[in-house]
């Protein structure tokens, strides 16, 4: 696995743990759900992913430069 996917993975974890966090952990189904949720969501990003690579692009080909969509353009006077 690349250390991209492992960086997305992680945040995937992150997210939904934060957004279950009110959730009884000590119900079995809840932690079923969350797992279930977490892996559908790391494979619809590996899918992705493979779609890309076939492209031969990456996630970051398409993603907006920091200084924005307009970065480098002069405004007009």
């Amino acid at each position: 696995m690349k250390k991209r996917h492992l960086v997305s993975l992680i945040s995937i974890i992150k997210d939904l743990l934060s957004a279950h966090k009110m959730a009884d952990w000590s119900d079995k189904k809840v932690v079923e759900i969350v797992a279930e949720n977490i892996t559908k969501k790391f494979a619809r990003y590996m899918k992705d992913q493979e779609g890309l690579e076939k492209l031969g692009k990456s996630e970051e080909y398409y993603m907006i430069p920091p200084g924005g969509l307009g970065h480098g353009i002069e405004k007009k006077k």
